[in-house]
């Protein structure tokens, strides 16, 4: 456990590695589902900038720990389910640091504003 991570993050990490256990196992599409939240939580909690190892290579860590025997047989579903997760959080960070000027200019917003009147 890496002391420098707050209990959010902390907590977002342990519940991405149980739901990926749950997945390696063929306990239901959990995963999926609470998947976007808790990276949300990541992005938001700075983990990128605040951990030495990505959050896949946490994840990857912290599943291993959790269901070794499933991880170690299963390796290339955890990497593939990993891989996902990793370029899943790659898009939020990307939707997170995008700002509304990028796409389009801003607007009045009514007509008074637009004009002397």
């Amino acid at each position: 456990m890496n002391q420098e991570l707050n209990p959010q993050i902390e907590q977002a990490l342990d519940e991405l590695a149980e739901l990926v256990c749950q997945s390696l196992q063929s306990e239901g599409e959990t995963l999926v589902e609470r998947q976007d939240g808790l990276l949300k939580t990541l992005v938001m909690s700075g983990h990128t900038w605040k951990s030495e190892r990505t959050v896949v290579e946490e994840i990857e860590r912290r599943v291993k720990d959790r269901c070794g025997e499933q991880a170690m047989h299963r390796g290339g579903a955890l990497t593939a389910l990993t891989a996902r997760l990793g370029e899943k959080l790659q898009s939020i960070q990307r939707w997170e640091s995008k700002s509304p000027s990028d796409d389009h200019p801003s607007k009045p917003a009514n007509i008074s504003s637009a004009t002397d009147a």
